[in-house]
């Protein structure tokens, strides 16, 4: 039979496709896939403005290493983070990164991975007592006495209240016991008096408006500093003292560098925030999370220990920003636009 020379030209293109293309398929075969590389992301929230701008970051910088980052928000539901972490655990992911709701509550999860053999990168705040495989954030005892400090200096007598964040989070808790540590002497020599101390479930602005708006009708607006544990807690209680005409007249801490609170710290109704580089924290983030889901170490010379064990930390650096310095610091870093901050403010207040 006579074949067609087309014929024979298609099969020996056909051949030299295959060779040609072979090495090049043996090499795809070595490249870890999207597949080999899911990365689970537990989110306590969204609704604070801080959580977004860390998961965005974090899923920029995954993507650029290769990796698929499968994301689940509980909302402060502890029950439906661990149904969470279990799905993701069921979908193959490699590590989890946890933001917890309740970081007792949260050894479940921990346990859960670990019976996987899958690592826990625990974000912001770590999980006590239970084998976490790492820890990336601040330390937030430095947070608590960043803010009492600053005011104390401002203001080293009067009356003082404190806004804790929520009861459920660690982080809430060393922050608040900061500072309490911080305050302490002046309320032993009978320079400061705490005329209020509360908690506001869940971080929520709203918790804190009612326990200022209350401080304020039982001391008739006597109030000298208010000690907000985070810039939404403050937003809370900056609300409660508009409310009363007293908003400008008494200091308040924040912590965060939220858009809003940088234009009350410019504004005037706010005092300072603690600024967490939240761009660099979340990638390193990323970075970390992209090792340990290939089994290989994160470098570092950092640890926090977390009730059984040192877990292997990067602790990021604090930084105190107040009106003087919102152009060198938060602008600077790219984490706030000043085109958005001057169309929300005179002139005469923009950032110098």
């Amino acid at each position: 039979m006579r074949v067609s020379p087309w014929r024979s030209l298609a099969f020996v293109l056909l051949l030299v496709a295959l060779f040609v293309g072979l090495p090049a398929l043996h090499a795809q075969g070595n490249q870890p896939s999207p597949e080999h590389l899911k990365i689970g992301f537990l989110m306590d929230s969204l609704k604070i403005e801080r959580w977004q701008t860390d998961l965005d970051n974090f899923q920029k910088r995954a993507k650029e290493l290769g990796a698929v980052v499968l994301v689940e928000t509980a909302e402060g539901d502890d029950e439906l983070q661990l149904r969470q972490a279990q799905k993701l655990l069921d979908s193959g992911v490699k590590v989890l990164v946890l933001v917890s709701h309740d970081v007792d509550k949260a050894e479940r999860i921990v346990n859960a991975a670990k019976a996987r053999q899958v690592p826990v990168l625990c974000y912001e705040r770590l999980v006590r007592n239970s084998d976490v495989g790492f820890f990336i954030g601040v330390d937030a005892a430095t947070v608590g006495l960043l803010q009492a400090s600053f005011l104390t200096r401002l203001a080293p007598k009067g009356n003082y209240v404190l806004i804790a964040g929520s009861p459920s989070d660690i982080n809430a808790k060393i922050i608040h016991d900061a500072q309490v540590k911080v305050l302490k002497p002046y309320v032993d020599h009978g320079d400061i008096r705490i005329v209020g101390d509360f908690w506001a479930k869940d971080w929520n602005p709203s918790e804190a408006y009612a326990h200022m708006s209350e401080v304020i009708e039982s001391t008739k607006g006597d109030i000298t500093a208010v000690v907000a544990s985070n810039d939404g807690t403050a937003g809370g209680a900056i609300q409660a003292l508009e409310d009363h005409k007293l908003a400008g007249k008494v200091l308040v801490s924040g912590q965060d560098a939220d858009l809003a609170a940088i234009i009350r710290i410019l504004d005037g109704t706010q005092t300072m925030t603690v600024y967490k580089p939240l761009g660099s924290q979340a990638r390193l983030a990323a970075e970390a999370a992209v090792a340990l889901a290939k089994g290989e170490p994160v470098k570092t010379t950092s640890s926090i220990p977390n009730g059984s064990k040192d877990v292997p930390a990067i602790l990021m650096n604090l930084v105190v920003v107040n009106k003087d310095n919102v152009k060198q610091t938060v602008i600077q870093d790219g984490f706030q636009n000043l085109e958005t901050i001057q169309k929300s403010l005179p002139k005469e207040k923009w950032p110098k």
